[in-house]
C-alpha cells in the first residue's frame, strides 16, 4: 500500500476546522503538529474565520426577531519548527481562549434586570424579584473576552524496529482580557433620604409605593489581565509505512486572577421614577419630578468626579486532553480520527465589580457547565502527488446545562484540501458547516432570566500556508 507521506499535513485542515468549535470559549490550539513535519525548518501561518448564527427566540416568554448575538471573529496562529526525525522543537501562537457577545437587540437594548446592589454569586440574591426596593440594577450590554498563548513544545522520538515513539513536551503563556458594558440603574432613594427632612419625606412617598427615584447609566468595564504559565506534555505512536500515527496531548489550566482594570461610567438621562425598573406612568405632581431631577442632577455631578475600578472574579482556562489517530486504509487514502476533552466544569459563575467611593456595584453571569466532549471522523485522499483533500464528519457535546444556552449540541461537516506543488511550500484551504440544536435556560436551572434558542447554524473557514527549508 503507497501513502504519499508529502499530503499526510493536509488532514490538519479537517481538525482545524472541527477544533475551533470545540464548545465553550475554546477557539484555537497551538499548531504542535508542525513538530512532525520533514523538513528542518518550517513555518506555517493561518487564520480561521468563524460565523456562528445564534440568536434568542424567546427572552422571558416574549418571542421575537431579536438579531444574533453572537459575533463573528478570527482565529490567527503562527508556529515555528527546526529539527529532524529523532528531534524537533517548534514556537507557536494562537488565540487560545474567547467570547463575545452583543445584547443589543434584546428588548430594551440588553439583557432583563439583575440585582447589581450585592457582590454575591447567589442566583437568590440576583433575582430582582427576590430582592425589592434594591438600590442598584442593571442589564448587560455586551461582553467579551480574549486569551493569547504563546508557547514552545519540543518532540523526542525513538525509532524501532516496532516504529517510532515520540514524546511531547512545553511550556506556554496565556493572557486575560475582558471588556463588558452593562446599562446601570441607581436608586435615589437613599440619597434623597440623606438629604434633609423635604428630601426625606419625598423618599418616605417614595418607598411606601415601591417606587424609586432613578438615575440611568452606561457603564463600561476594561480588565487587562497579565500572563500565567502552564505546560503541555504528550506521547505519540507512528508506523510511517503506513502512515499511522496516534497521539495524546494533555494541556494544563490556568488560572488567572488579581484581575483589575478600569471602568468609566456615563449618566445617560436625567434622573425618573420607576417602578420595578420600568419608568412608571403614574402621574406624579411636579413636587415629586423636581425633587427627583435635583437629585439625580447631584448624582450626575458626583459620578463625573468619581474614579471607578472594575475587578473580575477569578477566571480558570480549562485543562483539556487531546486524542488525533490517522491511517492507511486503502492506496492513497487515510482514516483520521480526534477527540477532545475539556473541563469546563469549572466555568460557573462570573462577577464584574464596579468599586469606587460612591459605592459598589456587580453584574453577574451563571454558566454552570459541564464537561465537554468532541470528536470528529473523516477520509483523507490523495489525487495526485500535488493536491490531496479531506472529509470529516464532528460532534461536540454542548457545556450548557440552563444557566445559559449557548453552547448546545453541535454537528459539523468539514472539509478540506492541500496543494503542494513543490517540496518547499504548502496551501490549505478548508471550511466547516456546523448545526447547532436548540435549547433553554430558565430560573430553575440557575439562570436569572428565562430564554430559549432554536436551531441555528455555524459557518467557518480557514487558509494556511507553509514553508520548509
Amino acid at each position: 500500500m503507497t501513502i504519499h507521506k508529502r499530503w499526510l499535513a493536509a488532514l490538519a485542515v479537517s481538525v482545524s476546522s472541527t477544533s475551533v468549535l470545540a464548545g465553550g470559549f475554546q477557539r484555537g490550539t497551538p499548531d504542535t503538529d508542525i513538530l512532525y513535519e520533514s523538513g528542518t525548518v518550517n513555518m506555517r501561518t493561518g487564520l480561521t474565520y468563524v460565523n456562528p448564527k445564534r440568536s434568542f427566540e424567546s427572552i422571558n416568554g416574549v418571542s421575537g426577531d431579536f438579531g444574533e448575538y453572537s459575533q463573528t471573529y478570527d482565529i490567527p496562529s503562527l508556529a515555528f519548527s527546526v529539527g529532524n526525525d529523532m528531534a524537533a522543537c517548534a514556537v507557536h501562537y494562537t488565540e487560545s481562549f474567547a467570547a463575545e457577545a452583543d445584547y443589543r437587540g434584546s428588548p430594551g437594548g440588553a439583557l432583563p434586570f439583575q440585582n447589581s446592589a450585592t457582590q454575591s454569586g447567589e442566583l437568590s440574591d440576583r433575582l430582582v424579584s427576590s430582592n425589592p426596593g434594591t438600590s442598584a440594577l442593571s442589564r448587560t450590554r455586551t461582553i467579551g473576552f480574549d486569551s493569547n498563548e504563546f508557547g514552545a513544545t519540543c518532540r523526542v522520538s525513538y525509532a524501532s524496529d516496532y516504529g517510532r515513539f515520540s514524546f511531547l513536551g512545553g511550556l506556554f503563556v496565556e493572557d486575560f482580557n475582558f471588556q463588558a458594558s452593562s446599562l446601570g440603574f441607581r436608586s435615589l432613594n437613599g440619597q434623597l433620604a440623606a438629604s434633609g427632612p423635604q428630601g426625606a419625606a419625598l423618599a418616605g412617598q417614595l418607598n411606601r409605593f415601591g417606587l424609586q427615584a432613578t438615575l440611568p447609566t452606561l457603564v463600561e468595564s476594561d480588565i487587562e489581565g497579565g500572563y500565567e504559565a502552564g505546560w503541555r506534555i504528550g506521547a505519540a505512536y507512528e508506523i510511517p509505512e503506513i502512515a499511522l500515527r496516534a497521539q495524546v496531548m494533555y494541556r494544563s489550566e490556568v488560572e488567572h486572577d488579581n484581575l483589575t482594570g478600569t471602568a468609566n461610567v456615563t449618566v445617560t438621562d436625567s434622573a425618573y421614577v420607576t417602578l420595578n425598573g420600568e419608568l412608571t406612568t403614574i402621574p406624579l405632581p411636579a413636587v415629586v419630578t423636581g425633587g427627583v431631577a435635583q437629585a439625580g442632577n447631584a448624582a450626575a455631578n458626583l459620578i463625573r468626579n468619581t474614579t471607578f475600578t472594575s475587578t473580575l472574579t477569578d477566571v480558570t482556562s480549562p485543562q483539556y486532553l487531546d486524542v488525533k489517530f490517522q491511517t492507511g486504509i486503502a492506496e492513497g487514502t487515510l482514516l483520521l480520527a480526534s477527540f477532545r476533552w475539556t473541563d469546563w466544569s469549572t466555568n460557573n459563575v462570573v462577577v464584574n465589580s464596579l468599586i469606587s467611593p460612591v459605592g459598589n456595584t456587580s453584574t453577574y453571569q451563571p454558566y454552570n457547565w459541564r464537561d465537554g466532549y468532541t470528536a470528529s471522523i473523516g477520509v483523507g485522499r490523495a489525487f495526485t502527488d500535488a493536491i490531496s483533500g479531506v472529509v470529516a464528519l464532528g460532534y461536540d457535546r454542548g457545556v450548557s446545562t440552563g444557566a445559559e444556552t449557548t453552547y448546545t449540541d453541535l454537528y459539523t461537516l468539514s472539509g478540506g484540501v492541500s496543494v503542494k506543488p513543490n517540496d518547499w511550500a504548502e496551501f490549505r484551504l478548508g471550511g466547516l458547516v456546523g448545526y447547532w440544536t436548540d435549547g433553554s435556560q430558565s430560573i430553575s436551572e440557575g439562570s436569572y432570566f428565562n430564554a430559549t434558542v432554536g436551531n441555528d447554524m455555524v459557518y467557518a473557514g480557514t487558509a494556511s500556508l507553509k514553508f520548509s527549508f
